[in-house]
C-alpha cells in the first residue's frame, strides 16, 4: 500500500470514526441519559437493550480506539516527516490539543462510564423483575449520576477535539 493510499485510509477511519463517536456521545449525554433517568424502569430497560443487545458500548469503544489510533498515526507520521518541526506549527498544536482532548474523552468514557455501566447492568440483572430495594435504587441512582457526569465531560472533550480538528489546518 502506498503512502498516499495509507494516508487516505487513515483519514477516513479517523474522520468517520470521530463523527460517530462524538455524535453518539453528544446524543447520549444530552438526550438519551436524561430521558432514561426521567422514565425510570422503562428507561433502564431501553438502556439495557441499547447496551447489551445493540452493543452500543462495544461499538463506542471500538470506534474510540480506532479514531485515537488512526489520529495518533497520522500525527506521528507528519511529525516524523518534518523531523518534529510540524508539531510546533499552529496546525500541529491545534491537532495536538484535539488529540489530547480525544484521548481524555476515551479514558473517561472507557474508565468511568464503562465501569458505571457494567456495575449498573449487574444491579439491574440482580433486581430482575422484582421492585428494587432501597439500597439497590440508591446504588442505581449513584451509578446513573456518575455515568451522566462522565458522558457530559467526554462529550464536551469530543466537541473540543472535533473543533480543533476542523479548524487546525486553517490556522
Amino acid at each position: 500500500m502506498g503512502e498516499h493510499t495509507l494516508t487516505i485510509l487513515l483519514r477516513l477511519i479517523h474522520i468517520l470514526g470521530g463523527l460517530f463517536w462524538a455524535g453518539a456521545m453528544v446524543l447520549l449525554a444530552g438526550f438519551l441519559i436524561p430521558t432514561v433517568r426521567a422514565t425510570g424502569r422503562e428507561g433502564g430497560r431501553f438502556m439495557q437493550i441499547l447496551m447489551q443487545q445493540q452493543r452500543l458500548q462495544f461499538y463506542l469503544g471500538l470506534t474510540a480506539g480506532l479514531t485515537v489510533l488512526s489520529g495518533l498515526t497520522l500525527y506521528v507520521r507528519m511529525a516524523a516527516a518534518t523531523h518534529g518541526a510540524w508539531a510546533g506549527t499552529r496546525p500541529g498544536m491545534a491537532y495536538g490539543v484535539g488529540a489530547l482532548a480525544a484521548i481524555l474523552a476515551a479514558a473517561i468514557g472507557g474508565g468511568i462510564s464503562g465501569s458505571a455501566g457494567r456495575k449498573m447492568l449487574a444491579v439491574v440483572q440482580a433486581i430482575g423483575s422484582a421492585p428494587p430495594s432501597a439500597e439497590q435504587q440508591a446504588e442505581l441512582s449513584r451509578l446513573q449520576d456518575r455515568m451522566a457526569m462522565a458522558a457530559r465531560v467526554a462529550a464536551g472533550l469530543l466537541v473540543i477535539a472535533a473543533s480543533a480538528m476542523a479548524v487546525g489546518r486553517y490556522l
